[in-house]
């Protein structure tokens, strides 16, 4: 009871949220009366955030952002200093459904009691914790709060506060700390796009692509499918676009190179003029010059916005074709099957956008501040016809038509996390990517 005999010295206060960018939209925690006892570390899912900040009550790590998908369970570590044999309560607070609270019925997790640590003594609590098949997607706030807490003095299991119930009287403040960070819920890739069964295959990795002078360069040689659906490749309809594949063919083999492109976007790969059989490489270390290419025309009904692109590399030989599936890395041996096979898929995004007849000058575009909180203020050369914000999932989330060259866009409604931003002048279109917090 040594912590609890120092509450009653203090004059009764509630509980407030102060003004300020942080935490908002979610409450604060108000410091009034607190002792800050620190969260030292916490560990969610492989991604770790250290905190050596000992004064302040709440802890802003919103910029860390770990990705995470529903029905997908992540292992929360959580580690305190608890200033000698005391117990402080690890409690974790989620907003699932992005209602700026924090505590909604399914949201608050339990973690466990913390005793008698440094927290740099290796003590620490956890839990498994299972994202929501409900969940919705996109960056939404983490919570961690450590509270001390005794047999006759609760903690106050409560997002807004780090406060007790000393012998069942309150709740006061207390002793503890708050630490906010960020979680961002997103379909497992390959979603919405089919997923390719690794069971039996063997890799075989594709080591280099070029579409249109953008290269991807590859070195998983373990993975079935590769995930670079960050590298966006802008493209036009009508126009004509070179794409060149090298891949390991492991000896004197041959394997077939396929590239299958969602013009419809209905997430299927495989419609009719969505496929395009590349070639065949053969015996290659795929670092030895060998490659294959193709001249690929971007439809005239092509949709535009982003969209997927897979490509693939099959073994096959004369008697045992490759199957020609988006969604298998497989062949035909001897003529029977399809059976798991050798080789690889890689993913990654087409941006289609009207071509324009100059050239935009990237060179005079200037955007700050990256990362922006409120305000991404964005000049070019020349008037700036409109600017579109887009997801990591590819959806529209702002978009604003001007006619001028110095914009200031209010993006204080954005939640924490990546965006690609699109900007339309006379002379063309550019995309770059930001980071909100």
């Amino acid at each position: 009871m040594k912590k609890t005999t120092l509450v009653f010295g203090l004059a009764l206060l509630t509980y407030g949220v102060h003004a300020q960018t942080f935490p908002s939209p979610y409450c604060a925690v108000d410091p009034t009366g607190t002792s800050t006892e620190e969260i030292t570390m916490v560990d969610f899912g492989g991604t770790v955030i250290t905190n050596t900040d000992d004064t302040s009550i709440s802890i802003n790590e919103i910029s860390t952002i770990v990705n995470v998908s529903p029905d997908e369970t992540y292992a929360l570590e959580v580690a305190g200093n608890t200033y000698g044999p005391f117990d402080t309560d690890i409690v974790a607070f989620i907003d699932w459904n992005h209602n700026d609270i924090l505590d909604d019925a399914g949201e608050i997790y339990e973690i466990g009691t913390i005793t008698n640590s440094t927290g740099s003594d290796g003590v620490s609590v956890m839990m498994d914790i299972t994202v929501p098949t409900n969940a919705m997607l996109g960056t939404t706030r983490i919570r961690i709060t450590k509270i001390y807490q005794d047999p006759v003095s609760p903690a106050d299991i409560n997002p807004c506060a780090i406060g007790f119930f000393p012998n069942g009287s309150g709740p006061y403040p207390g002793f503890g700390q708050a630490l906010d960070f960020s979680l961002d819920v997103a379909l497992p890739f390959p979603s919405p796009y089919c997923a390719i069964d690794a069971t039996g295959t063997s890799t075989e990795e594709i080591t280099m692509v070029d579409f249109g002078g953008t290269v991807i360069t590859n070195t998983d040689d373990t993975s079935i499918s590769i995930n670079e659906i960050s590298t966006i490749v802008d493209v036009s309809p009508d126009e004509t676009y070179t794409l060149e594949v090298a891949g390991n063919t492991y000896g004197p083999f041959d394997t077939d190179i396929v590239a299958f492109i969602d013009w419809n976007h209905n997430d299927i790969l495989d419609d009719a003029g969505e496929i395009y059989e590349i070639g065949t490489l053969y015996n290659s270390t795929g670092n030895d010059g060998v490659s294959v290419m193709m001249d690929i025309t971007v439809p005239t009904n092509a949709m535009l916005g982003t969209t997927r692109i897979r490509i693939t590399k099959i073994y096959q030989d004369p008697v045992s074709p490759a199957d020609i599936n988006p969604c298998a890395i497989g062949f035909f041996p001897n003529g029977t099957g399809p059976y798991p096979g050798f080789g690889q898929a890689l993913d990654f995004t087409l941006n289609l956008a009207p071509l324009s007849v100059e050239t935009f000058d990237v060179n005079s575009l200037s955007a700050y501040p990256i990362p922006t909180t409120d305000v991404l203020n964005v000049t070019y050369k020349s008037v700036i016809n409109a600017v579109k914000i887009y997801n990591l999932l590819g959806q529209e989330v702002f978009a604003k038509n001007t006619q001028e060259a110095k914009l200031q866009l209010d993006v204080s409604s954005l939640k924490t996390g990546a965006y690609f931003v699109m900007v339309f002048a006379e002379e063309g279109q550019h995309t770059f990517r930001i980071i909100k917090h």
